[in-house]
């Protein structure tokens, strides 16, 4: 599996992507679960190409807000599950938005905020770096 890079390799079209994701992701947890919403998929798909964005910067993009998410919140890193590759590229991309969605609820629980502000608390250290 590819080590998530440090939060300022991110640049300005992954973070504007960064935020839809986050953002989209905090809206979709507040009316159901995210893995069997189909807007996630077609969100994704999307943003993927309205930002021009391959299957490669989108898993950079979600390792780089997975990392965020951890400073963030200040999480324990080493008990933090990580998520594993798979063969299939568009499930991996698919799993890790919805490992996302987890992992926001999480920092957004640890830091006593709605998933929504915890996002902005991100897109925000994102944008700072």
């Amino acid at each position: 599996m590819a080590e998530p890079g440090t939060v300022t390799e991110t640049g300005t079209i992954g973070i504007d992507f960064a935020s839809e994701v986050l953002h989209c992701i905090a809206r979709l947890s507040g009316v159901g679960q995210v893995p069997a919403s189909l807007s996630l998929s077609f969100g994704l798909s999307a943003w993927m190409k309205r930002f021009g964005l391959g299957l490669d910067e989108t898993v950079s993009t979600i390792l780089n807000l997975r990392t965020a998410l951890l400073t963030v919140s200040g999480l324990d890193t080493a008990s933090e599950p990580v998520p594993l590759r798979v063969a299939d590229r568009v499930m991996f991309v698919l799993n890790l938005a919805v490992y996302l969605d987890g992992l926001l609820g999480r920092a957004a629980g640890a830091l006593g905020v709605s998933p929504g502000e915890a996002a902005d608390a991100v897109v925000e250290l994102l944008r700072s770096n």
